[in-house]
């Protein structure tokens, strides 16, 4: 199947390369994607701490028991807890409960100085949230944390220097944690810790449970044969403390994992059987010399994707396992790291056709080849056969050729500005954690993209040959951090076990401390017979799915019939999910009244006002009438009016009433109203039940 993108929209947020409507004048011409990958923006959890250094909402993890996700937020050093709600269009979340593992741990290790928690993996098999914590020295063991889902401490567990990821295998028998141990005191201050991974057995008894820390002491005496292979070491450095385990994958049958070695530029994989390394293969290097691994490697303030003489090292951070016709396949996100501790730095700034650029500096290492230029990173996802570690698929040039099609203005922008080509001498768009998901009978890669943010989605049924599907973005480029900034780690839910019953992806993003969930598709697919075809087809049809827009008929939607003032404030009234035990001030509007309810709760949340004791229920609502009830049921279900579009002064402007332009305009600029081709929004005029409803689908699915 072929997806095509979308027509670059309106500088802004709320990319998303799918196709859909935005409005009754206007629409973009493209290739229709399946209706079980409809993207919809279903809920968005702001923990209200931003960072520009990134470590805030980082890691998030799924309760299908409770359907609760569990967040860790490493700026303010807890867990948070959040519960999804069911068959809403949008909805802005709280959270429940924070978790203090500090203080936790305090009470059950008091001699445990505690540094950060990093990690967070759940399993409904044992009942248990596990949660990788680090300690305040770098070269202490930290621990991992067993705990109950209302986040009572049950096992304590010690594991490496600095775990920094931690998870179930699939068959929930074990805890696997990966111990980064990096020099973060320096090479000439401290000892550079061992990098390792822990095996932690579940056995009935959990509280007798402890690690067996599997180190790379025995690769030692293989460094010469592993640097021979293209394996990346510091020089007159042992693998022991050289190799930093980033992140892990297992495989269906749990016994055998696969660890990203970043720095290195390879993947280990661990016999989880017998606790020995099997292997350890390199990633080799990317020709980007090659036209279909073309990048934009000048920062020049402009988009140019041209082939240079570089050769990209993968050094992948996340890293997935999937299963086809019995074989296992990894999907790797090749992000690239450099090291930069305490004065120690291999990042070599150079000039490149004029432009300062940012390089491997290989003269500390070995396993690189003497003259050639070596970039960090490979600015794409990549597919390899587990067994034999060979490369099947590389997404090459993709990632910046759809980001510069989809984002012209703010194109390799970082996670801390919005400058156009800010990050294209160094890493580019930084691909970061990647996540696996099913959807129907195809199977499915998310990959995060850390800078510029966004999330690529590809079909990867037939791993040699993968598909992109869509590119979406909820970020806010009118201002450097705003909206969703910096995907860090990403978790898919099934719809089997999803609270909708819909296919769902959160995405956790850890410089603007939110977390958005996407869902695929409609929980029902049923249909009206007169909007076959019509502009507004998709919003309808999903606005009926979530039962906030009913038709007139159970076939029949009719939508080209006018929208009465009660019939547009019971819409809004089911979005919300109503509740109020007031009556509502207005003299033509009666207790039984099936629209009574809904005006008493849009009188109580101050959306109408009572000051002619009027609510005239029954005629039609006009533009700006709309637009003011609108902008005021955004503050009431907190939902941010980002400035995705310039603002447009409407030609008739002088026709609109001076109460009502705060209002139009900043729905107008946050791209939920639209005026005619003339540019013209005639206030007075009214609304199609078609027009309600694309306007509504804006609001709730497509913008923040």
């Amino acid at each position: 199947m072929k997806y095509k993108k979308l027509a670059a929209m309106a500088a802004g947020c709320s990319i998303a390369l799918a196709s859909f409507l935005v409005g009754e004048n206007q629409s973009y011409a493209v290739e229709k994607i399946p209706s079980e990958l409809t993207l919809n923006v279903s809920s968005r959890y702001d923990s209200g701490v931003k960072n520009e250094d990134g470590g805030a909402t980082e890691i998030v993890a799924y309760n299908a028991d409770n359907h609760k996700y569990y967040v860790i937020n490493g700026t303010t050093k807890q867990i948070e807890v959040v519960p999804l709600q069911k068959n809403t269009p949008f909805t802005t979340l709280k959270a429940e409960k924070f978790i203090n593992l500090e203080k936790a741990l305090k009470e059950v290790k008091p001699n445990f100085s505690y540094g950060d928690v990093t990690s967070i993996s759940i399993s409904t098999e044992s009942d248990i949230i596990a949660a990788a914590v680090q300690a305040a020295d770098y070269n202490d063991n930290g621990l991992a944390v067993l705990l109950d889902y209302s986040g009572t401490i049950l096992h304590v567990v010690e594991a490496g220097k600095q775990p920094d990821m931690i998870t179930f295998t699939p068959d929930g028998k074990k805890i696997l944690v990966a111990n980064e141990g990096e020099p973060r005191e320096g090479y000439e201050m401290a000892t550079d810790p061992e990098g390792s991974v822990s095996i932690i057995e579940l056995s009935t008894d959990m509280t007798k449970a402890t690690a067996k820390n599997i180190t790379f002491k025995a690769m030692d005496a293989q460094r010469e044969e592993l640097v021979a292979k293209g394996i990346i070491l510091k020089k007159k450095t042992n693998p022991s403390v050289d190799f930093e385990p980033e992140y892990i994958a297992v495989n269906r049958m749990s016994d055998k994992a696969y660890i990203t070695l970043q720095e290195a530029n390879a993947i280990a994989t661990l016999d989880l059987t017998m606790g020995e390394w099997i292997n350890i293969q390199p990633l080799g290097f990317k020709d980007h010399s090659k036209e279909k691994n073309a990048l934009d490697f000048m920062k020049d303030n402009k988009i140019n994707i041209t082939t240079e003489n570089l050769f990209g090292i993968y050094m992948p951070d996340g890293i997935a396992s999937y299963e086809v016709n019995g074989k296992t396949y990894l999907v790797t996100a090749n992000e690239g790291d450099s090291r930069d501790w305490n004065g120690y730095i291999n990042e070599k700034e150079t000039e490149l056709k004029g432009n300062d650029v940012v390089l491997f500096d290989s003269s500390d290492y070995d396993g690189l080849q003497q003259g050639k230029l070596y970039s960090f990173g490979a600015r794409s996802f990549s597919i390899y056969e587990a067994d034999t570690m060979t490369q099947i698929y590389d997404s090459g040039s993709d990632f910046e050729k759809v980001i510069a099609d989809s984002l012209p203005e703010y194109f390799n922008a970082s996670n801390n500005n919005t400058k156009l080509d800010n990050r294209s001498g160094k890493k580019g768009p930084e691909p970061e954690d990647v996540k696996i998901g099913q959807i129907g009978d195809r199977t499915y890669a998310f990959i995060g993209i850390e800078r510029v943010g966004g999330i690529m989605m590809y079909d990867i049924t037939k791993p040699d040959a993968p598909e992109f599907v869509q590119y979406f973005n909820e970020r806010d480029f009118s201002e450097n951090i705003k909206g969703d900034v910096s995907p860090e780690g990403l978790t898919f839910i099934p719809a089997s076990t999803s609270i909708t019953g819909l296919p769902t992806l959160l995405a956790a993003h850890e410089v603007s401390g939110t977390v958005t969930a996407f869902t695929f598709g409609n929980s029902n697919n049923s249909t009206f017979s007169d909007i076959q075809g019509h502009w507004a087809q998709t919003a309808i049809e999903y606005l009926a799915s979530t039962q906030i827009f009913n038709g007139i008929t159970k076939n029949q939607f009719y939508p080209n019939a006018q929208l009465t003032r009660a019939q547009f404030i019971t819409v809004l009234s089911r979005a919300q999910g109503i509740s109020t035990t007031t009556k509502a001030p207005f003299s033509d509007v009666k207790p039984d009244d099936y629209f009574a309810e809904a005006v008493a709760w849009a009188h109580e949340h101050k959306l109408v006002d009572s000051t002619d004791g009027k609510f005239r229920p029954h005629e039609p609502i006009s533009r700006e009438e709309a637009a003011v009830i609108l902008y005021n049921f955004t503050k009431l279900i907190e939902k941010p009016l980002s400035k995705h579009q310039p603002k447009l002064l409407f030609k008739d402007d002088a026709a609109i009433s001076a109460h009502t332009k705060e209002a139009i305009y900043s729905l107008q600029q946050a791209g939920i109203l639209t005026g005619d081709k003339q540019q013209l929004f005639e206030p007075q005029s009214t609304l199609s039940r078609a027009t309600i409803a694309s306007i509504l689908y804006r609001l709730f699915v497509q913008s923040y």
